[in-house]
């Protein structure tokens, strides 16, 4: 490296010309849609009883991962006192990731459940040739991200919790991380992943006994819990999180699935109630510090048009929807991408909102089905018709047993047709994911 100029020995100098390009070439401005910086950013540190300020804080919306930056310079460089504040500043804070820079380094570090990790570091050959700092960020920052999927319906019954469950399940059969949040008050999909005491309200035999189950949810930390805890605080979202009994079928695999389950208790007047409230679940996501623990997190929303539905539609990078192929059904379609595209999108910019598509629910291959999919085709060019899930028992017959297709199709081969379209159209959902990703990223 050649000698540097005097200039960077001074911190500011380092943040301005250094850091702050590097944020910006990496794809993340000062302040848009999908992100935001937050200079001199003050952290609350108990033992000193004062408000202590780190360089910058940057929320990237895009991702759902927020992290703290500390400058330093050619002077005073990184060194173990410099790693020891920013391991404070994270501790206090409830950021998940923190990064050091100076004119000669960039260090990534983790702060997770009291531990306090190097995740990465690169050499910098010449601080004013930023680009290659840049790359190293945005690849870090993918290899942290997490894609937000909400299933929605305009009405019930149209196979929403069979398609949750069992995306969820492919998407962890593939090695992915994997958290389904349930915001329907029916709780359909937190009883099928066997989190909301399914096997003991099953064999409840009085009115009592299943009284006193539902009860004691009134006592459980639960999603909308979750919607209500104050992120401008350090907290455990841990808590509020359940592992599914599906991980029992996952042990080959490297994915995983949790719940953060639902219940009666998830109602629209239990949410905060100030301005705002329908993108309390997208605010929690961010702040959380839930993305470096999951690579998809897949919502089941209520099939309403209630505050509840649109935190789910809020925090949805990506829509599906899942629809019965009745001539009706078309309207309600309709009605709901007019809403996305014409509301959410219009808000939130194509950060949020991207519809993966229509998946037509248990067809019978008749004319009805045939005539709705030319409506939906020509009512919705942009809109694509994704691979029909065909009515079979063998559906109802998985979520009896409380099991994943895939694993009700090992035992019952009358199953398996099933169980192969719930694996292709996952494969397509993560392919048309990947080439929206790829297009934002050419833009």
């Amino acid at each position: 490296m050649s000698e540097l100029s005097s200039e960077w020995n001074n911190e500011a100098y380092v943040s301005l010309h250094l850091i702050q390009t590097m944020l910006e070439m990496a794809g993340l401005p000062r302040k848009s849609s999908y992100s935001h910086w937050h200079p001199q950013f003050k952290i609350y540190v108990p033992s000193t009883k004062t408000k202590k300020p780190v360089d910058f804080l940057v929320e990237d919306w895009r991702r759902y991962v927020n992290f703290l930056i500390e400058a330093k310079s050619a002077v005073y460089k990184i060194d173990d006192a410099a790693r020891f504040q920013l391991k404070m500043y994270l501790e206090h804070s409830g950021v998940r990731f923190g990064i050091l820079v100076d004119p000669f380094l960039i260090e990534i570090y983790g702060y997770n459940q009291g531990k306090y990790d190097l995740l990465d570091r690169h050499q910098i050959q010449n601080p004013n040739e930023v680009e290659s700092l840049a790359i190293f960020l945005r690849k870090f920052l993918d290899s942290v991200k997490m894609r937000t999927i909400a299933i929605h319906s305009s009405k019930g019954g149209v196979g929403k919790t069979t398609l949750t469950v069992n995306i969820a399940f492919e998407l962890a059969k593939l090695g992915n991380k994997v958290l389904v949040i349930d915001l329907d008050d029916q709780a359909n999909s937190s009883l099928y992943l066997g989190v909301n005491k399914a096997d003991e309200l099953d064999k409840a035999n009085t009115l009592e006994e299943f009284d006193d189950l539902l009860k004691s949810f009134e006592e459980r930390k639960e999603v909308i819990d979750f919607l209500n805890l104050d992120f401008n605080r350090p907290t455990n979202y841990r808590e509020y999180i359940q592992s599914s009994v599906f991980n029992q079928y996952l042990y080959l695999y490297q994915g995983k699935i949790d719940v953060l389950p639902s219940s009666y208790r998830t109602r629209d007047d239990k949410l905060p109630g100030f301005i705002g409230r329908e993108k309390q679940l997208n605010k929690a996501l961010l702040k959380s510090g839930i993305s470096g623990d999951y690579d998809y997190v897949v919502i089941d929303t209520p099939p309403s048009s209630t505050m509840i539905a649109n935190n789910g539609l809020c925090a949805a990078q990506y829509v599906l929807l899942p629809t019965q192929m009745e001539y009706f059904s078309v309207y309600g379609i309709r009605s709901v991408v007019r809403r996305i595209k014409n509301e959410l999108q219009d808000e939130m910019g194509k950060e949020r909102g991207n519809i993966l598509g229509i998946v037509p629910i248990m067809t019978q291959g008749n004319k009805l089905n045939q005539l709705t999919k030319k409506l939906l085709e020509k009512y919705l060019p942009d809109v694509p018709v994704l691979a029909e899930i065909k009515r079979t028992v063998k559906w109802a017959d998985a979520a009896q047993e409380r099991l994943p297709i895939y694993i009700l199709a090992e035992k019952d081969p009358q199953a398996r047709e099933a169980a192969t379209t719930a694996y292709n159209l996952t494969e397509s959902l993560v392919n048309i994911i990947n080439q929206i990703e790829t297009a934002k990223r050419m833009e």
